[in-house]
């Protein structure tokens, strides 16, 4: 990224500094301006192919996000409330998918899973 006294722009490669000739000055001349108009033209015209671009690759972005607040407990305390997750949806599930839904860490319920597993509570499914 690089800066400048006049600002920063947008393009397709970033943020990129805005050259000084595009700064209007009292006692521009009209063929200044007009020159001024142009760059800023084609700049505008970028960032609009930059914008139209991004639009179309937003459809294959996932834009299913969540924000899941994370609640400390006991590899004990997971595995109950897995069996009980368990119980309500009788479905398949992944540790993760479950560990989203409950506010479970990851690592926590993937280890009380694996208990599960063991214990002939849970089985995999292949």
């Amino acid at each position: 990224m690089s800066q400048s006294r006049s600002g920063s722009g947008i393009t397709d490669r970033g943020v990129t500094s805005i050259p000084d000739s595009t700064e209007i000055r009292e006692g521009d001349s009209l063929l200044e301006l007009n020159k001024r108009i142009e760059i800023l033209s084609s700049e505008i015209s970028e960032l609009k192919t930059a914008f139209e671009e991004l639009s179309r690759l937003k459809e294959f972005l996932p834009l299913n996000i969540r924000v899941v607040e994370v609640r400390e407990t006991t590899v004990e305390e997971a595995k109950r409330e897995i069996l009980e997750y368990c119980d309500k949806h009788k479905e398949i599930f992944y540790p993760d998918d479950v560990a989203d839904e409950l506010g479970l860490d990851l690592k926590t319920t993937v280890e009380a899973t694996e208990e599960l597993m063991k214990e002939g509570k849970l089985e995999e499914v292949k």
